[in-house]
């Protein structure tokens, strides 16, 4: 380890040091806007970087982190040109170094990366991408003289723990893992912190602590925890209470009485470096700083090896698997109550652009009437404003008294959001989910709407799973278990049907129950896909949409992501429309139909908003067509 290292290790096990408080807040209250970058401020306003380092260590800090929390390909609001992670990284250390000098230290600060969105985030998801951008940061900090390094904020443990080995194998620093901790002990991705601090050890951190979160309580807890079950060095970096938002801006309110005598009471319990994160400030440093100079680590009093082992969850690195679909389900009846295993088909009925929604019902109770299995409801489909699909799929579901299969886009909620509408979805019956990432807002015809994707469609599978096992996102009790039956997109028409493949296996391993695809127009590309996927065992409804004219046809083949055109099929819909253009359309759904049968169990109907009554004849033509087959097999 580096002498530095050794200076810094030593003076935790002797003295209490205090870290500094927030940059992001302090920056935010002098003008700079949140949709900046502050990393990028080391280049282009290093005063303002040095004078907050300067005011913090002024105050008592003598552990500066530098300015390069997001310094990371992932982070940059525009793909970094080439060398500027580097660049970022070392002038973070300079400007904190120039404050410091040799009576502090520098830690080097490294956030969790931004996925799975972001200009480098679907390249990013599997292991190797993740250590390949965190060496990146980690290195340029280590060569421009970090004197240790500050992994914080992670909610991830699989990205903490890839982090930290990455700092080990890579650099002679120590290394300080601090984690965001909610109520109860778990982090937002459902991590207990008991969990954590045995992985963490083994992976050998230095210093474990907590930092961010919900505010001081939470991390009160979490280090309470980690000193009860442990002899590592401990830090504390809480947030000043929980924010409220106000013109554009985040404020924290809790008193600054309270947060020093927090710090106190943490530091009673054997913590050895205390600072602080959002809301905090220089003059919070100051007292704490105050009230524990000179001050020794606490004995620390452990609680016994028994409670212990029944507190820690081992971590796993098996894939989660797919648990069968509920009895009663719409997928458990194909399944197991279907012996002459006819194809199911459901439909899909967007939800209406404004009050009305009498036409679509009806049009769901004729479709019943003729047996089809079930209705889908979009949410908000290509990003145009429509009813909200919850309220009206259960209206569909009781005035019509047929399943409905609940669309619900990760665009239009952030985790907190979509974890509500889970629990309104369960109990308002409503137990077939199609878990989709959704189209972005800007595609759509509401300007000024904003995209959230918190989760993507593969995050949000996983989101489900847990709550038909009883828990939320951070792991915490629903009181019961959902039953959702779970869905996922699967789009034949890309190009490299092989990678979409695998990612639909990984949706099985999160618990997907069933796929639903784009429409299909080329024959071709289904039988691909069929020999592709003969081996999942979940059932696929194969998309097919009706064009409506020429017109229609090239705006779909050449605008709307997903969707591909054969060139035999844009040929015959060359100088079709109006009615002929519908008539020539379903001729070509119903041939689709007639070849897609032999190898097909399920088909999902998409008839164009304002010409639902063309799904009436698809339906018309499935069954005679599967008449006709049994039929002949007789």
């Amino acid at each position: 380890m580096s002498p530095r290292g050794q200076a810094f290790l030593e003076r935790l096990r002797t003295t209490v040091l205090i870290g500094d408080g927030a940059l992001g807040t302090m920056l935010n209250e002098r003008g700079i806007g949140r949709n900046t970058n502050y990393e990028r401020l080391n280049l282009s306003h290093p005063d303002l970087i040095r004078d907050l380092h300067r005011a913090y260590f002024d105050a008592g800090a003598r552990v500066i982190e530098t300015n390069t929390f997001g310094a990371n390909r992932t982070k940059l609001l525009n793909p970094a040109p080439e060398g500027e992670v580097r660049e970022l990284n070392a002038t973070g250390v300079r400007l904190a170094k120039e404050i410091t000098g040799d009576d502090g230290f520098v830690a080097g600060a490294v956030g969790p990366l931004h996925t799975p969105y972001g200009p480098f985030g679907a390249q990013i998801l599997n292991d190797d991408g993740i250590r390949d951008v965190f060496k990146e940061q980690i290195v340029a900090l280590a060569d421009a003289g970090a004197d240790l390094l500050m992994l914080e904020s992670f909610t991830d443990l699989r990205q903490l723990l890839l982090a930290l080995e990455v700092a080990k194998s890579a650099t002679d620093l120590p290394v300080i893992c601090q984690m965001a901790f909610h109520e109860k002990g778990h982090t937002q991705h459902g991590t207990h912190i008991t969990t954590a601090l045995e992985a963490l050890i083994a992976g050998k951190a230095d210093v474990i602590g907590a930092n961010c979160g919900r505010g001081v309580r939470c991390v009160h807890h979490a280090v309470e925890k980690i000193i009860q079950t442990s002899d590592v060095l401990v830090s504390a970096f809480p947030n000043a209470g929980l924010p409220e938002y106000v013109d554009g801006r985040y404020l924290f309110g809790a008193p600054l009485p309270y947060l020093t005598e927090s710090a106190v009471k943490m530091a009673d319990l054997g913590v050895n470096l205390i600072g602080g994160c959002c809301g905090t400030s220089p003059e919070y440093i100051r007292q704490i700083s105050q009230l524990l100079q000179h001050r020794s680590p606490s004995v620390r009093i452990h609680i016994s090896t028994t409670i212990i082992e029944t507190k820690v969850e081992p971590v796993s690195t098996e894939p989660a698997k797919p648990s069968p679909p509920p009895p009663g389900s719409l997928l458990y009846k194909i399944e197991y109550d279907n012996p002459k295993r006819r194809p199911l088909v459901v439909v899909e009925l967007d939800p209406p652009r404004g009050l009305n929604y009498q036409t679509i019902l009806k049009r769901a109770q004729q479709l019943r009437d003729m047996g089809v299995d079930a209705i889908t409801i979009a949410d908000n489909p290509v990003a145009t404003l429509h009813m909200g699909n919850l309220a009206f799929a259960e209206i569909v579901q009781r005035e019509a008294d047929i399943p409905v299969i609940l669309h619900l886009a990760c665009r239009d909620s952030n985790l907190l959001g979509l974890q509500s509408r889970l629990l309104e979805a369960h109990v308002r019956g409503l137990h077939h989910i199609l878990a989709l990432t959704g189209d972005p807002a800007k595609v759509g015809d509401t300007p000024g709407a904003t995209s959230v994707y918190d989760l993507n469609s593969m995050g949000l599978i996983e989101l489900i799973a847990k709550f038909n096992n009883g828990v939320t996102n951070a792991g915490m009790s629903i009181g019961g278990r959902t039953r959702f039956t779970i869905g996922g997109a699967f789009d034949p028409n890309k190009r490299n049907l092989a990678s979409v493949v695998d990612r639909l296996r990984r949706k099985m391993q999160n618990g997907l129950h069933f796929a639903m695809t784009q429409p299909i127009y080329d024959f071709q590309r289904f039988e691909h896909s069929v020999a592709l996927t003969r081996d999942l065992k979940v059932p696929i409804f194969y998309g097919l949409m009706p064009l409506l004219s020429e017109r229609n046809a090239e705006f779909l083949h050449n605008e709307v992501p997903g969707i591909v055109l054969s060139d035999e099929v844009r040929a015959r819909m060359k100088g079709y429309s109006n009615k002929e253009g519908r008539r020539m359309g379903l001729r070509i759904t119903h041939e689709m139909i007639d070849m897609m049968l032999p190898n097909t169990d399920a088909f999902y109907l998409i008839p164009p908003q304002k010409f639902t009554e063309m799904a009436v004849e698809m339906v018309a033509h499935i069954r005679e067509a599967v008449a006709m087959r049994v039929a002949a097999s007789a």
